[in-house]
């Protein structure tokens, strides 16, 4: 009995070691978070350079992914981000939705006085029906984001984003289509009644329609000069014209120092 039990040990530990070694090197689990990953440093060549540079000034406005990274591997950073741009997203498709019931009203009735207000012109109409389209395809690009989202936002979807450099852009890219989808069909629909207001024959729709989107222009860029997206551009700009004459930036500075 003795000799048959340290058989069976031997041949278990034997098989142990025999799927040990049969297994493939993986990435070990958290890597993205402990350390830069390799695949995010900028390429050889200098066209793959250059439009890695350009990739990372409009999705990070920054040069390189050193950022991004550093803000990712803090805490559980990567969840609260996507966890936020889903919570994001379901207000947005709110508004997406009355956006489409907005545009298909318009489309499927008639203006009650076509002289002040004809939204039935080529250029209004054409307007509203682009805008139709680009809110249907983005209720169904956000249906996607949800769909897509929940096994994003998991941790471990880190690991396979980071196999290649141009993964992690690409998955930036799938975030934000459906805001730029959105953002297009609000301005179709505003430029609809810009143009239904211009070629109204009455001068105080006119004038009201100026006075309004003077007012609202105004007000939206107040809203831009007091957000930090401005100073942060701002910012960018004031360190790009020192590091040109030469000055020395203050942060950089301090930094060789420490």
């Amino acid at each position: 009995m003795s000799n048959q039990s340290q058989h069976i040990q031997a041949s278990s530990g034997n098989c142990q070691c025999t799927c040990q070694c049969s297994r493939p090197d993986t990435v070990p689990h958290g890597k993205f978070f402990k350390e830069f990953p390799s695949t995010w440093q900028a390429p050889d060549s200098f066209m793959s350079r250059c439009i890695f540079k350009i990739c990372c000034f409009i999705f990070t406005f920054r040069g390189d992914l050193h950022w991004l990274h550093d803000f990712l591997k803090e805490g559980n950073n990567w969840e609260q981000l996507h966890g936020q741009y889903l919570t994001q997203l379901s207000y947005l498709s709110t508004v997406q939705g009355l956006l489409l019931a907005t545009a298909a009203v318009f489309l499927s009735s008639n203006p009650p006085t076509q002289g002040h207000l004809d939204y039935t012109s080529d250029a209004s109409y054409a307007c509203l029906a682009e805008s139709l389209v680009f809110s249907l395809f983005g209720l169904l690009f956000q249906l996607r984001a949800f769909a897509t989202g929940f096994i994003f936002r998991r941790r471990e979807a880190a690991e396979i984003i980071i196999e290649r450099r141009w993964r992690i852009f690409w998955h930036l890219l799938g975030l934000v289509v459906p805001v730029i989808i959105f953002g297009i069909s609000v301005v179709l629909m505003i430029i609809a009644i810009l143009i239904t207001g211009i070629s109204s024959h009455s001068n105080t729709v006119r004038l009201y329609l100026i006075i309004t989107f003077t007012f609202l222009s105004v007000c939206h860029l107040v809203s831009i000069i007091a957000s930090p997206l401005y100073y942060h551009l701002s910012n960018l700009w004031i360190r790009v014209l020192k590091a040109e004459r030469g000055y020395a930036v203050p942060g950089e500075s301090m930094n060789q120092s420490l």
